[in-house]
Formats: C-alpha cells, structure tokens, sequence
C-alpha cells in the first residue's frame, strides 16, 4: 500500500512516519508541506491512502481534494485537530480520521481500514462519500481549478480568472497575462462558476463580472465588451440575457 502524508507541521508528518515504519505492507511515497505540493503529489504519484491535514495556510486538506479531478481521488484519512462535534460532517459520511495528538491504536485501526479501500469498488464508494463531504463544506462553486502548466501541475485560483474563451475539446483561463488549458465545457464550467461572479456572454466566452469596464451597443442586444486587462469581447443575442440580468442587478 502506496502512503502520502500531507501536514504543514514537520512533528507531525515525522509522527505519522513513525507510525507507519511499523507496516512491511506500507510504502511511503512522499511527505509534502503544503496543499500546492500535495495536489501536484497525488496527481504524480497515485498514492493508495493520503494521511490529509485538514487545516494548512493557503489550500486546506478540503480545497485539496476539490483541486483533485475525481479519478484521481485517493483513499483518504484526515488528521484534524477539531473538537469532537465538529467531526459529526465525517461521521455523516463514514469517513475516516484521526484526531491529533494521534493515539497508536486509533492509527494502527485507520491503517487496516485503509488496506480494505484499496480495491478499486471501495475506492469508488470512498470517492464518492468524500465528493458529498465536500459538497456540504462548501457554496458549490469552483474555487480552484487544477491545471497542466508545462511539466507541473498548477492551481489557478477562480476568482484570479479575467475571462474564459474556447478552445477546441479545451477552455482557455486567462489570469494575468497568462492563459491556461483546461479540458473541460464552456457549458460545464458555466455551471460550476459562480453567476454572480461570472458571466457567459457568448458560446465561447466567460467573463468575470468585476473586470467589466466598458459596453459598447453593436446591434440587436449584442455588444463589444471590454475588461481591465484591455481585452475586448462579442456578446452574442444567445446570451443576451446573461448580461441584461447583470445590468439590472446593481452588482455593476
């Protein structure tokens, strides 16, 4: 069995070495620091269990697994520090955690738990229990999108995201001056982003409402629509009513 421990606090993650030194059966891939580090990890390595702080600065154990395509999710044992009541979420759901300090027989059952999730049909209950987790932790929007930037993986904050065009089987991020590939809809994306935040104005664009600057009329209820990043975008009749809904939400 495949092992990753993903904690920022270096006591910790040596503490779960420890532990996991004891089991001939278990071979420990990597250790990272980080929830950047530990998506980049899991999507290289394909670890059989993830040993997953949840709170860590920046991404936590959760936007972790949200960053994660849902093939590639893992089995997974959350270490958390949280009071008892807090845990009613994971018991919801029967997933399985340990809480810090970590007691021996607790590790050693969540270990033996572990080796049953590593047929691929308890691995597929076990993804689909954590994608429910996940859905009750958050608004349901995307936050993080999980990208190939050259040989790293790379995670594109939503909210970073100026405007979305198509791009073959592909839709094209654009964040600062960078553009980024991701395999996925316009259509899909349209319904995973946030429509207060984001607009479809045409079958190949997505623009983030906040960097809208200027609209220029064309013609029957299309429009030259202009960002903060000086780019410049068609509206289409399609979806006129994308926009007209913005304009008279006073969200502008």
């Amino acid at each position: 069995m495949r092992a990753l421990i993903v904690d920022d606090e270096p006591l910790a993650r040596r503490g779960v070495v420890l532990r996991l030194r004891k089991f001939r059966d278990v071979e420990i891939v990597g250790e990272c620091a980080d929830g950047h580090s530990a998506v980049e990890r899991i999507l290289e390595r394909s670890p059989d269990v993830v040993f997953l702080d949840i709170q860590m600065p920046g991404i936590d154990g959760f936007e972790v697994l949200r960053a994660l395509p849902r093939e590639s999710l893992p089995a997974v044992i959350f270490l958390t520090a949280y009071e008892q009541h807090v845990l009613r979420a994971f018991d919801v759901h029967a997933l399985h955690y340990l809480l810090k300090p970590v007691d021996d027989t607790r590790f050693a059952a969540a270990v033996s738990r572990a080796r049953d999730l590593v047929d691929s049909a308890s691995k597929a209950d076990m993804a689909q229990r954590v994608m429910k987790m996940l859905d009750r932790t958050s608004d349901g929007f995307a936050s993080r999108f999980t990208v190939q930037a050259g040989s790293r993986i790379q995670i594109v904050i939503a909210e970073d995201v100026e405007w979305i065009g198509a791009a073959g089987d592909y839709a094209e991020l654009h964040v600062n001056g960078r553009s980024y590939l991701l395999r996925e809809t316009m259509a899909s994306l349209e319904q995973r982003l946030d429509s207060a935040k984001f607009i479809r104005i045409h079958r190949s664009r997505i623009v983030q409402s906040k960097g809208i600057l200027e609209l220029r009329s064309i013609e029957n209820r299309e429009f030259t629509v202009k960002l903060s990043d000086g780019s410049e975008h068609r509206s289409s009749r399609t979806y006129a009513d994308r926009l007209e809904r913005w304009l008279s939400s006073g969200r502008i």
